[in-house]
């Protein structure tokens, strides 16, 4: 059966819950119609055991690709030049897509073949229960389903601000075709995945299908604030990547589609500052590099760069720092984070 979509997990240590993540995917309905690959990232632990089990049980659509460490996007980088499904997408290894969805989603996707990018919702799972996250505005519809856009007009129209990984697929194609690969050797490379594709995309689809399930409870993954802290380097480095990739292939780019990633740039600079600027402890900012930072991102950054606390408290950060030579004292830095703590959980009851 011809592979309508297929399915890169980046795995490394993910024995206990990778079950879960491949239950979810040869449990559909259409399943004959996924291609679902595990890149075993060097794992130390079973993780490499119970994917061979699942391509020895489901051998039409569970393959296994077994390398050295080499962190996230030496996995994507591993697996793209394999596939053979017309459209592809990453589920990580502790994250699972919604068997039901699945069909629905791959009909989806047969018909608007072609489209470069497709859109959908996803569900975030944390402690407080299970929410959607769509490209909606204040519950308002803002680009019909079934439908490819052309990609020009979703960037003049600006209602939309950045994706997400758990969102997107692309058409396999289009990344061979420019050469697209991830940074190897450090985390958080997602965010290229929703960066670099956009300066190919020539159309965008939409649906209403929720098919990813973001798993927010796993203690100790990269998107807990405490590990990003710790591995600010590597954020930086990724942002650095992004930038840099835009000053040397944005010349080209319509205003509206150059203003879209530079605005992608200066959000993702803005928020490694906050966390300089406002969460790191005293002792862990002394000895850090801030100030290289800092003048690394204003030699990159494609516009003037502030870093309000959130978009909607916009108390700036950078400029009490380039004024005083030091942060906000402790006190205040924890108000601040109190308050765009509680704006946050009040923006979300709002508006999801």
């Amino acid at each position: 059966m011809k592979k309508i979509l297929s399915i890169v997990i980046p795995t490394y240590n993910m024995e206990q819950l990778l079950p879960l993540c491949l239950d979810s995917l040869v449990g559909s309905a259409a399943a004959t119609a996924l291609e679902v690959v595990v890149v075993n990232d060097g794992s130390k632990d079973g993780s490499l055991a119970v994917a061979q089990h699942y391509a020895e049980s489901y051998p039409d659509v569970v393959r296994v690709i077994d390398k050295q460490n080499g962190n996230y996007g030496s996995t994507i980088n591993a697996a793209l030049p394999t596939l053979v499904g017309e459209y592809v997408k990453i589920l990580d290894a502790d994250d699972t897509f919604d068997t039901a969805a699945i069909a629905p989603f791959v009909g989806y996707l047969e018909q608007i073949s072609g489209a470069d990018m497709v859109v959908g919702p996803f569900v975030e799972i944390d402690s407080r229960g299970e929410h959607r996250v769509d490209y909606n505005l204040y519950s308002r519809k803002i680009y019909g389903y079934g439908v490819p856009y052309n990609a020009e007009r979703l960037f003049e129209d600006g209602h939309i601000a950045y994706f997400m990984m758990h969102s997107v697929a692309y058409r396999t194609e289009l990344l061979r075709q420019m050469g697209y690969r991830q940074s190897e050797g450090i985390s958080y490379t997602d965010q290229q995945w929703c960066f670099f594709p956009i300066f190919n995309i020539e159309s965008v689809a939409f649906t209403d299908i929720a098919l990813y399930r973001y798993n927010l409870m796993r203690e100790g993954q990269t998107m807990d604030s405490r590990v990003q802290l710790k591995s600010i380097g590597q954020l930086t480095a990724v942002v650095l990547s992004m930038a840099e990739y835009l000053r040397e292939h944005g010349k080209g780019l319509s205003a509206a589609r150059y203003n879209f990633l530079a605005g992608v740039v200066v959000r993702r600079m803005q928020t490694v500052m906050r966390k300089y600027l406002l969460e790191m402890d005293d002792r862990a900012f002394e000895m850090s590099e801030f100030s290289v930072t800092l003048e690394h991102f204003k030699q990159l950054a494609p516009q003037s760069l502030t870093v309000p606390v959130n978009g909607r408290l916009k108390i700036d950060l950078l400029s009490h720092w380039e004024q005083r030579g030091a942060r906000y004292p402790q006190w205040k830095r924890r108000c601040l984070i109190a308050a765009d703590s509680a704006m946050q959980r009040v923006y979300k009851l709002i508006f999801n």
